[in-house]
């Protein structure tokens, strides 16, 4: 089986994927990839990996802006012709110029090759509603700036992009999805349930488990219980800034509470000010980006709590592979299918600093319930989402299509 992937770069958790579906399940795997920097790729994003041999093939094309100024890759269709694989795979926002090439499709009709949509799905409107849903939730970039127009060219804006979605996922044979809210979504667009696969997403679990026993077994552990940790990019939509100021609030009442920052970014320097401003000295630490394995183990297993403070996902995953309770709001979606309330995390209110302070409390007034909520985010994990079951559901959604 030939698969083909587009993707706007190879962000380092995708190597363990692609790797594990040639070594596990014997897929020849090629992925199309930009000369360049992704254009759609967010600032700050580690790629590749220099420890993990590539088992797939890597095509290199030009990326350009195409219709709606959108990347898009040039000679598309040649490569897809001289690959010639079996399934090809792409998601947003390539879908959108793919849809208006018509040589790169008759490149997939001639050959046959099956066409999958990935999404995550974030910020996307169901079918017909997209006007009230936009009004609602706006569409927002890292830096917080809502996207839709406004006024009377918000009209036209929704209800094109609803045809343009209408338009696109009729292309697809089947589509992945990994957040579960996305069933609605895609049937709402027309497509069955059994063409949607809920692969969920996942960094590498397996050498996660690997460091985290190791580290047991050297006895790190949760060196302080008040000690809290951020782990990603420093961008205006993480809201750092909410997490800064919560941990502030808290510090009066919690002499030995913590909070290490892991992760770089234009928003740094303007988060170090806002931390020396307002939160006794040393309580707040910048770690900058980790990207030793061990090293980044380390820090995190040290760590007694994961708060996400905005948006983001993949973060809690790693967290909660490490054994860690998670407080978050609204991030991407996938977060509902990762953290049940009171289970292996709480909630707080999208944007209120008091509220994420009262739930970081909670926590650190409770060692032990914070201990079994990381317990359970571990299970989680181990049962139900990690590198071994994301894989798999990629190829059940290949051999559903052969």
């Amino acid at each position: 089986m030939k698969v083909t992937l587009l993707f706007s770069g190879l962000p380092h958790y995708l190597i363990a994927l692609l790797n594990r579906l040639v070594s596990a399940h014997g897929i020849d795997i090629s992925l199309i990839i930009p000369r360049e920097r992704g254009m759609s790729l967010g600032e700050g994003i580690k790629l590749g990996d220099a420890e993990n041999p590539y088992l797939f093939t890597i095509y290199y094309l030009e990326e350009f802006r195409g219709r709606l100024n959108k990347p898009y890759f040039r000679d598309l269709h040649a490569t897809l012709s001289e690959i010639s694989p079996h399934i090809l795979v792409l998601g947003w926002p390539y879908i959108i110029n793919y849809y208006f090439d018509t040589r790169a499709r008759k490149i997939v009709k001639r050959k046959n090759i099956s066409l999958v949509f990935r999404e995550i799905p974030f910020m996307v409107a169901p079918k017909n509603r997209a006007m009230s849903y936009y009004r609602k939730y706006p569409v927002l970039n890292e830096n917080l700036e809502v996207e839709n127009p406004v006024g009377l060219k918000f009209y036209p804006w929704a209800i094109g992009l609803n045809q343009m979605r209408r338009k696109y996922y009729r292309l697809a044979d089947a589509t992945m999805i990994y957040a579960s809210h996305g069933f609605d979504i895609h049937e709402s667009f027309g497509l069955s349930r059994e063409k949607i696969f809920l692969t969920y997403n996942s960094p590498d679990t397996e050498t996660i488990a690997l460091s985290r026993q190791k580290l047991l077994e050297q006895g790190v552990r949760a060196s302080n219980p008040k000690r809290i940790f951020h782990l990603g990019r420093l961008v205006k939509w993480k809201r750092v800034d909410l997490l800064i100021e919560a941990v502030s609030q808290l510090s009066t009442k919690h002499k030995s509470i913590e909070l290490y920052i892991i992760g770089a970014g234009p928003e740094e320097a303007k988060l170090k000010r806002l931390a020396e401003q307002n939160a006794p000295e040393g309580t707040i630490k910048f770690l900058g980006s980790i990207y030793d394995p061990e090293a980044l183990a380390r820090e995190i297993m040290a760590s007694s709590i994961y708060v996400l403070a905005g948006m983001g996902g993949l973060s809690i995953n790693e967290a909660m592979a490490y054994g860690k309770p998670v407080i978050c709001s609204k991030c991407d979606g996938s977060e509902k299918d990762l953290v049940i309330n009171g289970v292996n995390g709480l909630y707080f209110r999208d944007g209120d600093a008091d509220d994420l302070a009262s739930k970081i409390e909670l926590l650190l007034n409770d060692p032990a319930g914070c201990q079994a909520m990381g317990e359970k985010s571990l299970r989680l994990i181990e049962e139900k989402i990690n590198l071994a079951t994301v894989t798999q559901e990629f190829v059940n959604c290949f051999e559903y299509l052969m």
